[in-house]
Formats: structure tokens, sequence, C-alpha cells
């Protein structure tokens, strides 16, 4: 037997002779409940910091889908890859994004023999000021149909291969229904000239 478990084995025989164990118990448990509360005020969240990706992606649960955003996102990213240059996306949808919320069901008789009346209203969390809002269940997200990137160096086939692997993982999409185009080639329009007398 270690040193410590001689002196907790001597300390719970005290406390079991005085009966102050159940206290010291509520008292550890009410410690340990006390520090899993978080704490506000200054700001600091005393190093509790959510990660900056869990971060965004919780943000991204409580935005509502934006398709022109998607695209934006998408065409920053492919941008980024070696070689693509600029970079434009248009994705079209096969279904939107769905939200489903939580409702509370109410059923009330009409009278002898005339049905039952059902009213449905959706469940609302707040606190009656401007931060109610309704109780998401469960978000569907949307459907792709099809992809077109436009980019400055589709020309190279590596690049165009590289931009239909990003997309497709992004999107879902079969490579069949993503399309890969190079981008017309912006001639420089001339300066007009100043002639000198």
């Amino acid at each position: 037997m270690t040193d410590v478990q001689k002196i907790l084995n001597t300390l719970r025989e005290k406390l079991k002779k005085s009966g102050q164990l159940g206290i010291i118990a509520v008292i550890i448990v009410l410690g340990i409940a006390l520090l899993t509360i978080p704490t506000g005020g200054d700001g600091s969240d005393g190093g509790n910091e959510i990660p900056d990706s869990a971060a965004a992606e919780q943000a991204a649960e409580e935005m509502p889908f934006s398709l022109a955003e998607t695209e934006r996102r998408i065409e920053r990213l492919l941008g980024e890859i070696d070689g693509a240059g600029r970079v434009a996306v248009m994705l079209t949808l096969r279904s939107g994004g769905e939200t489903f919320i939580a409702t509370d069901k109410t059923y009330s008789d009409r009278g002898e023999g005339a049905g039952r009346d059902q009213t449905e209203d959706a469940v609302i969390i707040g606190s009656g000021g401007a931060a109610e809002a309704p109780v998401v269940i469960k978000r569907g997200y949307p459907e792709y149909l099809g992809a077109l990137v436009v980019a400055e160096g589709a020309g190279n086939p590596e690049v165009r291969l590289r931009l239909l692997g990003a997309v497709t993982s992004l999107t879902g999409l079969g490579a069949g229904h993503v399309e890969i185009a190079p981008m017309r080639q912006r001639t420089p329009t001339p300066t007009p000239r100043s002639e000198a007398n």
C-alpha cells in the first residue's frame, strides 16, 4: 500500500467516525460542478476557446445556405490551385437545403361527431426578446445537379484534372456532371498614344 493510499484510508476512517463523510462528498461534487460552469464577463473564456475550424463549422450550421456564397468560396479555393489562375464557378441545384424545425401539435374537439381540429406551431426558444429562434431539428444540405468551372489554367490537362478532383470532392458530383473549361484570354485594350509635335 502506498503512502497516499494510507493517508486516504486514515482520512476516510476519521470522517466515518465523525459522520461527516456525506458532507465532504457533497462539497466535492459541488466543487466539480462549479469548475464546469463557464464564466463570462471580461470577454475571455478562460482558455476554453473553440478552434477556428469548429467555430467556422458552427457558424456555417447557423447560417442559411447561400448558393452565391458557396460559389464564391469554391472560386477562392480553386484559384489557390497551382496553375489555375482566375476562376469562375457556377453550381446548379437539384434541391435546396431544407431546415426542419420542431413543432408543437395541439388537437381540440369541435363537438360531438364534428371531428377534431389540429394546430401546429413552431417551438421557439428565447426569452421573449429579439433573440428568439425556432428549434432546429435537422438541416438538409443541398443536392447539386451540376457544376461549371471556367479557369485561366484549364487548358493544361494536369490543372484541369486537379480542378475536377476538387469540385467533385466539394460537391459530391460525379465527374460527368462537372465541366471544366478554359477562360477566354483577355486582350489588353490599346492605350491611346499622344502625338508629340
